[in-house]
């Protein structure tokens, strides 16, 4: 979809999106409108509009899709979710300023933009410090990813948990890069992040933030020469047809965020905030699932990719230009959640 033609749509699903949100709050207080009782959260029926900038392909959809399926289940139909992908209602950044207004009830973003908004995320780009999923998980649904999601309702968001993204691999049109002297000069995609932007600069190439949704044809013009995802979402949006050079740095792993207005969250019954927990939780395992599954489908099936493997002593080469950059992540996210993050890893 055209940016032209997505503006009216953005416009006019962000208005319908803060209608709902203010008939649902109304409903599930139990207020009087006029001489009519409210509608009670028993037989309320919600429809919560939920934004965000991937492909329906891509597994974060695919969780949305069975978390709506098990919240039909456990709330008898009463509550589902509207799903708006490929950027339809905004970029990442755009999406967490609509739920934090209200005008779009939940969204999932990577973690990398939140730093934004919450210093307290960056703690999570720490470079090279998440070796495995297991490592991943005790942090994520342990206490730092608790904390985090907590640290949320000071923004007027509720954070619901983590899915998988995945360990981002760096990607490139123009050489097999095995050492950080091969990135010299590159013209190199991130998120818009400082510590990202700081960590590749270290590396000698040459960072810029971009939205997501523009990057296709960034790479396809030459505006940028590489970029860094998960490899599904690498196959998911075609990369493939415009770069052809993959390396496995696995340089940081990327979670999905689950965002909701938490005007919208305070509003639900204990009964439905405890029916959406446990639809959220089954839906996570159904999507990291698939999210792991879905890594090693994309590489075999991308046959003209050449990927390069990076041993440990390549990768400690790209870890050894980190030090800078670790006392960014402490000074911007702040000595106690990183202090939660490294104990977890260690």
């Amino acid at each position: 979809m055209s940016n032209q033609l997505a503006t009216p749509l953005r416009r006019r699903i962000l208005a319908t999106g803060l209608a709902l949100a203010a008939f649902a709050l109304a409903g599930c207080s139990g207020e009087q409108k006029g001489t009519q009782p409210a509608t009670t959260a028993t037989n309320q029926k919600l429809v919560i509009t939920v934004g965000h900038a991937a492909t329906e392909s891509n597994t974060g959809h695919k969780g949305l899709v069975e978390f709506n399926r098990l919240l039909g289940e456990k709330t008898g139909g009463r509550i589902s979710l509207e799903i708006y992908p490929n950027s339809q209602l905004g970029s990442e950044r755009e999406l967490i300023e609509a739920v934090q207004l209200g005008s779009v009830g939940m969204t999932f973003v990577s973690s990398a933009p939140l730093g934004g908004f919450k210093k307290e995320f960056f703690a999570l780009d720490l470079p090279f410090v998440f070796k495995d999923r297991p490592t991943v998980y005790k942090v994520l649904d342990g206490e730092p990813g608790q904390y985090l999601l907590k640290s949320l309702q000071d923004i007027n968001i509720q954070g619901l948990g983590f899915w998988e993204n995945g360990f981002r691999q760096l990607s490139n049109s123009k050489v097999a890069v095995k050492t950080p002297d091969d990135l010299k000069g590159i013209k190199m995609r991130t998120m818009e992040n400082e510590v990202h932007l700081a960590a590749w600069k270290e590396l000698g190439a040459n960072p810029a933030p971009l939205a997501f949704g523009e990057l296709f044809t960034a790479l396809q013009q030459g505006t940028f020469d590489a970029q860094e995802t998960p490899i599904n979402l690498f196959r998911d949006m075609k990369f493939f047809e415009v770069q052809k050079f993959i390396t496995k740095t696995g340089h940081l792993y990327s979670p999905f965020v689950i965002l909701m207005s938490k005007p919208l969250y305070d509003g639900l019954s204990e009964a439905d905030k405890q029916a959406m927990a446990e639809a959220f939780e089954a839906a996570k395992a159904y999507q990291r699932d698939l999210a792991q599954k879905s890594d090693a489908e994309a590489e075999a099936q991308m046959t003209g990719i050449t990927f390069t493997e990076l041993s440990d002593a390549e990768k400690e080469a790209f870890r050894a230009k980190m030090g800078p950059v670790y006392d960014l992540v402490k000074k911007k996210a702040g000595e106690e959640i990183v202090k939660k993050v490294l104990q977890a890893t260690n």
